[in-house]
């Protein structure tokens, strides 16, 4: 399974992209869980996502998870 995360307008930025392994705290194949331990924030950013539309955003940043069967 691919665990996916869409941020915000996440297409200029080539989202939606596939979480790691390591981020996954598990799921109840209705929605993703991710660790505590994981720094979602700066994955996105890591992977070409803007740190300003994060900053932006403050506490009403958000993503969209789902998961697709590969």
């Amino acid at each position: 399974m691919k665990y996916m995360v869409d941020p915000p307008s996440g297409w200029k930025y080539g989202f939606p992209k596939a979480l790691p392994e390591e981020a996954i705290g598990g799921n109840d194949y209705k929605w993703v869980i991710v660790k505590d331990t994981f720094n979602i924030n700066e994955w996105l950013v890591q992977e070409g996502y803007s740190k300003e539309e994060i900053e932006k955003c403050g506490e009403q940043f958000w993503c969209r998870y789902w998961i697709e069967e590969e």
